[in-house]
């Protein structure tokens, strides 16, 4: 049987060709043979039958045209050609049936003859190939996306027609040649290579003259059709016969070799890396190596070729290019490389035994020469070694995935991903500039989703240029899902999944376990510890493999800690889910996961904070090595803000694996640790915490885990109330503890009464505080929690103050320092400090008031908690306005407005401009006053804190007097006194006793 692609799609059977329908089945068969031996999916064939617009019957048709097609074969005796799938169908044909298929074989014999000196073979093998081809392939199947292929498959034979035509002036027939290649040049005139060969076979013809005009030609298209200049060989091959240059007349053994493959068209970016390539591969009396690494699909080979290109008349005597094979499963060896090389260099000449001799041999054909030699895919030095020449005079340039760093005297170059603007620009190259420029928010969603990685960004761009119909929207669209953009980033031969697995498979196999394990994961960032637990290992043995990866371009490393491009994360995580046992998969999650734990356990325990917080039930918590708890209690904050990301993306993968258990309690200990006790730890906290407590409290519901969610949503309610969101704060603290109560989990309760104190304090509900305080006071003498209590005290010694209660409140708030002192909380005793300055202003004791708030000052600054410290600050300068010290008040204030506004705090942001307008208001600045209060009345709105609106009516009430507008004055009083008796407030008293208006 044969089957036919490269002409008109048909089948023959017994020299009987065999009848296949019209166009349509004819299509679904080729789409079946082009991926012969695969599964082609039933929405792949209905694009390649009708393209993005299928009629609402199509499945039904196409199963039509399968079994029409099935019954062709089943009359030839061939059946099981076309055998069902359940998402699709395979074709299945026996070896060297398909023409395209033996086609290929014989090129690639071709290819190697020609590598090894075998001209007269290399021309056999490709006029044999060339000779399968009967017309234009897939000949007659219409405007599909099997057109792409169709042009691709053209693309291969012009190439292995040039190939052919050089092989046969490498052996110096010419006969017939000038007529072929004049119709060869006239049908593709932009193909310079066919040029330069017409030119080559006119001048040995003796036809100088014409060779020149072919030229002349060739440049004038090449400046209208594409807008640019002849490349460096037609233009030395021009020069070589304007000199009448004699090696141009003899075989092209004697002409120096000239190996290097074509550089790419659409070539961007890598300007810093082209130049100092240039740089050092240009240097005289020199013998350059440069290294080139990265991983799979990053722009090696294209970025070493440009580079080649440019420098080619640096290196007159000839330029050599070897594949080193170092990714396939057998690497060419230096011996068998040298052969070829000698073969090369000395034509005729047999090359001689051992490898010693011809590195030799190779080393005396270059000296005084000046010759550039590319070695591509490198897998080791010593691949490498015996190919480096012995005196000044050539260069040499390598790439390959591993950093080859034990090459002595080698300048290492290692070529990372692309910027986002440099990905935008090639993918414009190859989709069309236009059609990115006019979805910009796609075109960078594209970019993003390949990560920079020049493969990918040229596949993609290759579906849209062969997709007119898409927008970039739809691929952007089809890339999004992480578990198909390996599927979607795959065109013809070139696919992104095959380039990391060519690295993956040359890798040990403690190295592809730590790659899957790692890639399960899914973090930004990988710390040696977290490679360790996931490897079960040691701290040096983890090190050392994620050395390899690095080595191996599959990882990069910043300082300490590692991690996988995404597209390497994705392929990493469908291996892992390829070859790692479920069970293994949850194991390494809940090792990682508690490692995290325990360290935030660590930090916690180390710098209590001083609130009280619930405590996990579960004991998923596993101690790390020493050090790396050392290295994170030497910076707390520092730790966590490195790890934030790290921290978010573990809660949430143990989320989608449904272990709960783990998932709340890493979220829970997060909020107490690192943000509660220090909202602003992390860069955004609030996104941070949502994060974490969204992911975590939806496997908690969907797990029916009650306590998990009542935790969860008393840790939303202090999120909510950090926010200053007063009722959310109140709804989902409300939602808690009627969740803990139900589960009679004493220490939850106590915990969200004491939150739900601190949230009514905070909008002025005074009473309602006091209740929720008392009830936590009583639950907190039994549990003995002396900081949990001392939170308790604290609060209740602020309200009340607020209510002028003040034998009460001194009592609550000795109380609770004397608490925090005894479970050594610094930032609590400072939190009290600050409320005993409150205590003695609102007494009119500034000067007890003002040591105090220095005291609290001095350590939150010591701890370097910038907010806590911004508002002892503000409280100072409070006091200093009351005692006449306006001159450091008005500097100090000025400081803490950018901090609060940096740090987004909207209540300290309308705490400090009340200040500023009460300053203003001291020194006589009426207006400067009038407009710092009106600003603080509208955050204050926005935040529903009506007894802070209130005290802030109360002072425009005094601004609206001096300005002399008496009915404002006394209409803003009589609003500020009706909010202070409704909510209970000292201020209430204070003015009924006052004079005032």
């Amino acid at each position: 049987m044969e089957l036919r692609l490269l002409g008109p799609v048909e089948v023959w059977c017994d020299e009987r060709q065999l009848p296949l329908g019209g166009r349509k089945p004819r299509t679904l068969l080729a789409a079946l043979l082009l991926d012969a031996g695969q599964v082609v999916t039933v929405e792949r064939l209905m694009e390649a039958l009708w393209g993005d617009d299928p009629p609402r019957s199509a499945r039904g048709v196409l199963h039509t045209y399968v079994a029409s097609l099935r019954r062709s074969f089943d009359s030839a005796g061939q059946k099981g050609v076309i055998v069902s799938h359940r998402v699709g169908y395979t074709a299945t044909i026996p070896p060297d049936a398909l023409d395209k298929d033996v086609f290929m074989r014989l090129v690639s014999r071709g290819r190697r003859a020609a590598r090894e000196g075998g001209a007269h073979e290399a021309g056999e093998a490709f006029r044999a190939a060339l000779a399968l081809w009967r017309g234009p392939a897939l000949g007659g199947l219409g405007d599909t996306y099997l057109r792409a292929e169709a042009a691709r498959l053209e693309d291969l034979r012009l190439a292995v027609l040039e190939e052919r035509i050089a092989v046969d002036l490498a052996t110096g027939g010419t006969e017939g040649l000038i007529d072929e290649l004049t119709e060869l040049v006239a049908t593709h005139p932009v193909r310079e290579r066919l040029r330069r060969d017409l030119m080559v076979t006119l001048y040995r013809a003796g036809r100088q003259a014409d060779a020149l005009a072919v030229y002349q030609q060739g440049r004038l298209v090449l400046i209208d059709s594409l807008g640019i200049e002849p490349g460096p060989e037609l233009r030395q091959s021009y020069e070589a016969i304007l000199r009448s240059d004699s090696l141009l007349l003899g075989t092209a053994k004697a002409l120096p070799p000239r190996q290097l493959p074509s550089s790419l068209p659409d070539f961007t970016a890598r300007e810093d890396e082209l130049a100092a390539l240039r740089g050092l591969l240009t240097k005289p009396n020199t013998t350059p190596v440069c290294v080139i690494f990265g991983p799979g699909g990053v722009g090696k080979s294209a970025l070493a070729l440009r580079a080649a290109h440019e420098i080619v008349p640096f290196y007159p005597d000839g330029q050599l290019h070897v594949e080193l094979r170092g990714t396939s499963e057998a690497p060419a060896t230096p011996h068998e490389v040298l052969g070829r090389l000698l073969r090369e260099l000395e034509p005729g000449l047999s090359s001689p035994g051992t490898l010693e001799e011809r590195a030799a041999r190779y080393r005396t054909l270059l000296a005084g020469r000046r010759r550039l030699i590319v070695l591509e895919d490198a897998a080791t030095e010593s691949q490498v070694r015996p190919l480096m020449p012995g005196t000044p005079g050539s260069g040499v340039i390598v790439t390959s995935r591993n950093r080859l760093t034990g090459l002595a005297g080698a300048a290492v170059l290692e070529l990372g991903l692309l910027s986002d603007q440099a990905a935008l620009h090639l993918l414009g190259q190859i989709a069309g500039q236009e059609r990115i420029a006019a979805d910009p928010d796609a075109s960078r969603r594209v970019v993003r989703q390949c990560s920079g990685l020049p493969l990918a960004l040229r596949i993609a761009g290759s579906r849209l240029a062969s997709r007119r119909r898409w927008s970039v929207t739809r691929l952007a669209d089809r890339l999004a899902d992480e578990q198909r953009r390996l599927d979607e980033l795959a065109v013809g031969d070139q696919e992104v999944r095959a380039g990391i697995a060519l690295s993956y498979n040359l890798l040990p196999p403690e190295a592809r376990t730590a790659l899957r394990r790692l890639g399960l994961l899914g973090l930004p960032y990988i710390p040696v510890w977290v490679a360790a637990a996931a490897m079960e290992t040691g701290l040096d043995e983890a090190e050392r493999v994620l050395e390899h990866l690095v080595d191996a371009s599959l990882a990069s490393v910043a300082e300490t800690r590692y991690r996988l491009h995404d597209l390497i994360r994705l392929f990493a995580r469908e291996r892992a889910h390829e070859e790692e046992a479920p069970t293994e998969c949850t194991a390494v999650v809940r090792r990682v996961l508690g490692g995290w734990l325990w360290l935030v356990q660590q930090l916690g325990e180390a710098v209590p904070i001083g609130i009280p917080t619930h405590r996990g039930v579960h004991d998923l918590a596993r101690p790390v090595d020493q050090q790396v708890l050392r290295r994170a209690l030497a910076d707390p904050h520092g730790w966590l803000r490195a790890e934030e990301e790290t921290l978010i993306v573990a809660v949430e993968l143990a989320a989608a694996m449904d272990l709960d258990d783990i998932a709340v309690e890493l979220a829970a200990t997060l909020c107490s640790t690192a943000l509660e006790g220090s909202r602003y730890v992390f860069d955004n906290p609030f996104a941070a915490w949502h994060r974490t407590h969204d992911a975590a409290l939806a496997v908690a519901c969907r797990m029916g885990n009650t306590l998990g969610e009542a935790t969860l949503r008393a840790g939303l309610g202090r999120l909510y109330y950090e926010r200053d969101h007063f009722a959310e704060s109140r709804y989902y603290l409300s939602q808690a503890l009627s969740l803990f109560r139900s589960a009679q989990d004493t220490r939850g309760e106590a915990t969200t009464l004491a939150a739900l104190g601190a949230s009514c304090l905070g909008q002025g509900y005074l009473l309602e505080a006091l209740r929720f305080l008392e009830r936590g006071s009583r639950l907190w003498s039994d549990l003995a929690d002396p900081a949990a209590l001392a939170h308790v005290k604290r609060l209740a010694g602020n309200v009340h103050v607020e209510r002028g209660d003040y034998p009460v409140a001194w009592s609550e708030l000795t109380s609770a320092l004397s608490l925090y002192r005894r479970a050594g909380s610094r930032r609590g005793e400072g939190l009290t400090l600050r409320s005993m300055s409150l205590y003695h202003r609102a007494r009119g004791e500034l000067a007890q008031s003002q040591e105090l708030c220095e005291r609290a000052l001095e350590i939150f600054r010591e701890r370097g908690d910038r907010l806590m410290a911004a508002y002892c600050q503000c409280e100072l300068a409070k006091t200093q306005v009351r005692l006449g010290q306006f001159d450091a008040a008005g500097p100090a204030l000025a400081e803490v407005l950018a901090v609060t506004r940096a740090l987004n705090d909207r209540w300290g942001e309308a705490w400090t401009l009340r200040t500023l307008g009460a300053l203003a208001l001291a020194e006589g600045r009426l207006y400067q006053a009038r407009s710092r209060l009106e600003e603080a009345m509208a955050q204050w709105d926005t935040l529903r804190a009506a007894l802070s609106r209130a005290r802030t009516l109360r002072d425009l009430a005094h601004v609206h007097e001096a300005l002399g507008d008496h009915a404002a004055a006394k209409s803003a009083m009589a609003v500020a006194l009706e909010i202070f008796r409704l909510h209970g407030a000292r201020e209430y008293r204070e003015l009924l006793g006052s004079s005032e208006f």
